[in-house]
């Protein structure tokens, strides 16, 4: 979270530390946009008023489809205190053994139900509707964590009172997203393998990424518009596979999945640094070094903001 806020500002020791050490990213962006151009959707995309908390409800409802073991399971087991499990079930997810209600132990098994029950459209209605309400709880959750109230039992009891429901336009734009993800992007991901690892913490919890694939590391983007911020986009995946300072993941590819496009963009990570570098030259042990060294800054900056107020 921390990384994000801080790619915001074009000031802080983060930004400063692209704009001296990996500071060519003009060329990279132009070869990004005509390749995004080029694969603009036909179909219009649904339009939706107000707060939406789309980009992340497609973010889990692609990482609910592409992992084996149920990801989100915390948010899950809150939404499911009101809800039930139907909609998790639908997708695939079962209990190891029957009757198992820990979340975290659930996978993919073979349906233990007629596959009929359910059809596909309704199948996934109720999984738009499952990962929406991922979304929002996950927004309350955040701030939340910073008070008192950040026990489980006060999150369902707090959900349990609020139970908002997304609205049929929202439904609508997700199910076109799906649309445009369930065909070659699907493919492409899947064939990047795994372990699947939902929102990997990067620094201490400095900042959460949305995918690990295998060695690919991804963000997930849906924006109408997405060529306005490519630049952050890339410094932040960057920023996320620098902060893997011990290679605990193994990174070796990063790239961002354009939702509303339905377009993967992946590279070697070693590739873009070194087209990235200011020098030519980039040695990703020594740039995850000097970052370590960025983010302690950072951290020391906000203990001192925070110590003003």
């Amino acid at each position: 979270m921390a990384i994000t806020i801080a790619l915001q500002d074009p000031t802080s020791p983060i930004s400063s530390f692209f704009d001296e050490h990996l500071p060519h990213h003009e060329p990279f962006i132009r070869s990004w946009v005509k390749a995004l151009r080029g694969r603009m959707p036909g179909n219009p995309m649904p339009a939706v008023k107000g707060p939406t908390l789309i980009g992340d409800a497609i973010e889990m409802r692609i990482g609910l489809d592409l992992a084996q073991t149920l990801p989100y399971a915390e948010l899950a087991a809150i939404v499911a205190s009101t809800a039930g499990t139907d909609a998790i079930s639908t997708l695939g997810y079962q209990p190891s053994v029957e009757g198992d209600t820990d979340l975290t132990t659930w996978r993919k098994l073979p349906s233990r139900t007629d596959p009929d029950d359910v059809s596909d459209h309704d199948r996934q209605v109720a999984a738009a509707r499952l990962c929406w309400q991922l979304a929002c709880l996950e927004s309350i959750v955040y701030p939340l964590s910073k008070t008192e109230f950040n026990r489980p039992e006060d999150l369902r009891a707090f959900w349990t009172y609020q139970r908002p429901e997304p609205s049929s336009d929202a439904i609508d734009v997700l199910l076109e997203l799906w649309r445009r993800y369930a065909g070659p992007a699907r493919t492409t991901l899947t064939s990047l393998g795994g372990p699947i690892v939902a929102k990997p913490s990067f620094a201490n919890r400095f900042g959460e990424g949305d995918l690990l694939l295998g060695h690919t590391l991804l963000e997930v983007k849906s924006e109408q518009r997405p060529e306005d911020s490519l630049p952050r986009t890339l410094r932040q995946v960057l920023a996320y596979a620098l902060a893997d300072a011990d290679d605990e993941l193994a990174i070796e590819s990063v790239g961002v999945y354009h939702a509303y496009e339905g377009r993967l963009v992946h590279w070697p990570l070693s590739r873009v640094l070194q087209r990235l570098s200011a020098t030519g030259h980039a040695s990703l042990v020594e740039l995850r070094a000097r970052f370590a060294d960025v983010i302690a800054t950072e951290r020391q900056l906000i203990h001192e903001r925070r110590g003003q107020h």
